[in-house]
C-alpha cells in the first residue's frame, strides 16, 4: 500500500484515499462516527451478525450521485472466538483485511473495488468501497445462458469462452501473487454488460490473505469453490480451455493432472457439506 495515497484522519480512527477524502468531506462523512451511524440502503444479502453492508449514494461537485458500499463489523462474542481457535481457524476477519485486500487487487491491476476508506474504534470497524459498475452477477449470467430452465443460448458460447479465459487469468494472477480469496464462488465475480459479461470485477475481499508462496491446500480450495459454482455449465472442453489458460500464468509444482483430481475431490466435499447443511 502507497501510504502517500492514504490520509489519516479523526485522530487515528479513519483511513481515507486521498481521492475520495473531498467528497467524504463534502458529504459530512470525513469520520468514523459519521460513516458508522449512516443509515443508508440496505443491500439484499444474507445477514451476518458481525457484518452488514448498506449501499451510499454521496452527491458530487457537479450534484451527480456516486454509489458506494460499505460493511461494518463487530467483533465475534468472545465465545465464538474461543471456538474458532479450538477448531484452529481464524476468528471472521475486520474490516483491516479487506482494507488491504482491495489495495494490493489496485496495485497489481487485479479487477476488484476501489478502496475509500477504513476506520476502527474499538470493536466496530468499517470499510468503504467505491461501487463496482455491474449488470449481474457472473452465476447469473451463466444460469440465464446455459442453466437448465435457459435455452442454452447458443450465440453466448464465445461469450462464455472469452469468460472462461478472463476468469482463469484473474485467479491465475491471483495464485500467483500468493493471493487465496476463500470465497472464490462464481456469484462473487461481477459482470459489467450482459451480453458478453465482460469486463468482471471480483468482489468479497474481506477473507483474502497472501502468502511468499500459495500453499497448495488453499490453491486446490479456491479452484474447488470455483468449479462446485460453475461445473454445471462447463463442457469437459471449457474445463480444458480454462486449465490451459490458468496453466500459462500459474505452472503448478506437481503438475496439472494430480493437481484437478485435488480440485475433483475438494469440490465433491464442498457439495457434501452443502446439501448437508442446506446452503
Amino acid at each position: 500500500m502507497n501510504n502517500s495515497k492514504i490520509a489519516i484522519i479523526d485522530g487515528g480512527r479513519l483511513e481515507v484515499n486521498r481521492a475520495f477524502l473531498p467528497l467524504l468531506e463534502s458529504n459530512g462523512l470525513a469520520t468514523f462516527k459519521a460513516l458508522m451511524s449512516h443509515p443508508g440502503h440496505a443491500v439484499a444479502k444474507c445477514a451476518i451478525k458481525e457484518r452488514n453492508t448498506v449501499r451510499l449514494d454521496l452527491e458530487t461537485e457537479s450534484g451527480e450521485k456516486r454509489a458506494f458500499f460499505l460493511k461494518r463489523y463487530t467483533l465475534p462474542k468472545i465465545r465464538e472466538r474461543l471456538k474458532a481457535y479450538l477448531r484452529l481457524r481464524r476468528p471472521a476477519p475486520g474490516a483491516r483485511q479487506e482494507w488491504h485486500a482491495m489495495w494490493i487487487f489496485l496495485q497489481l491491476g487485479l479487477p476488484g473495488p476501489v478502496p475509500v476508506a477504513w476506520g476502527q474504534d474499538g470493536e466496530s470497524s468499517l470499510v468503504l468501497s467505491e461501487g463496482v459498475s455491474h449488470v449481474m452477477r457472473l452465476s447469473e449470467w451463466a444460469d440465464k445462458n446455459f442453466g437448465e430452465g435457459s435455452h442454452r443460448n447458443t450465440q453466448a458460447i464465445s461469450a462464455k469462452h472469452r469468460i472462461i479465459e478472463e476468469v482463469a487469468n484473474i485467479v491465475a494472477r491471483m495464485h500467483a501473487e500468493g493471493l487465496h480469496h476463500q470465497d472464490l464462488y462464481l456469484c462473487h465475480f461481477l459482470c459489467g454488460s450482459e451480453q458478453d459479461g465482460l469486463p468482471l470485477t471480483l468482489i468479497d475481499l474481506q477473507r483474502v490473505e497472501r502468502y511468499r508462496r500459495l500453499p497448495r491446500r488453499w490453491q486446490v480450495k479456491d479452484l474447488a469453490q470455483l468449479h462446485f459454482s460453475s461445473a454445471q455449465y462447463l463442457t469437459r472442453q471449457d474445463i480444458q480451455r480454462f486449465w490451459k489458460t490458468y496453466n500459462s500464468v500459474y505452472h503448478s509444482r506437481r503438475g496439472m493432472i494430480p493437481l484437478w483430481h485435488s480440485v475433483l475431490r475438494k469440490s465433491e466435499r464442498i457439495r457434501r457439506h452443502t446439501l448437508k447443511h442446506g446452503l
